[in-house]
């Protein structure tokens, strides 16, 4: 969605600074490919060596995804959530990556609504894949550092 308001956005600049415009249309991309933000920032486009189809561990129907790449040492991991509940400001949804052993538990910070749906942006520097377990809880804003309870899980493989 991003890439059609991008295009959208150069087209019009085109059309207003010189009057010709080339559009490119029916772009492919990959289930892998996405465009990952932080904190509303676009980051330029990855293609991810791990992903994971999260499952609902509540009982329900939730779904998502999630990603992970390593790059010039530097560990990028974006995941969505679909159809996940908007929740009180007593609550928020936060991801966790895993490593089981030896255990190691990391936040990847809260998730917040982006393109009309729930996502989790992290970025941090060194190799993290060796945490290939991936988990969204969801919060009391009490302060705890603890993770809470579970909603989404999922394997990070290659």
């Amino acid at each position: 969605m991003k890439n059609v308001y991008f295009v959208i956005c150069v087209a019009f600049i085109l059309i207003v600074t010189t009057g010709c415009v080339n559009v490119a249309t029916d772009q492919v991309v990959e289930e892998n490919q996405v465009e990952p933000l932080i904190q509303g920032e676009v980051i330029e486009e990855v293609q991810y060596d791990y992903s994971a189809d999260l499952e609902d561990v509540t009982g329900g129907l939730l779904t998502g995804k999630a990603y992970a790449q390593l790059t010039d040492n530097q560990y990028t991991l974006f995941a969505y959530f679909n159809d996940l509940p908007e929740i009180t400001d007593e609550f928020f949804y936060e991801g966790w990556i895993v490593r089981k052993s030896p255990l190691s538990v990391l936040s990847t910070g809260k998730a917040f609504i982006e393109n009309g749906r729930y996502e989790n942006n992290y970025v941090a520097e060194g190799d993290l894949t060796d945490h290939d377990f991936y988990v969204l809880t969801v919060e009391p804003d009490d302060g705890d550092p603890a993770p809470a309870d579970h909603v989404l899980e999922g394997t990070l493989r290659k």
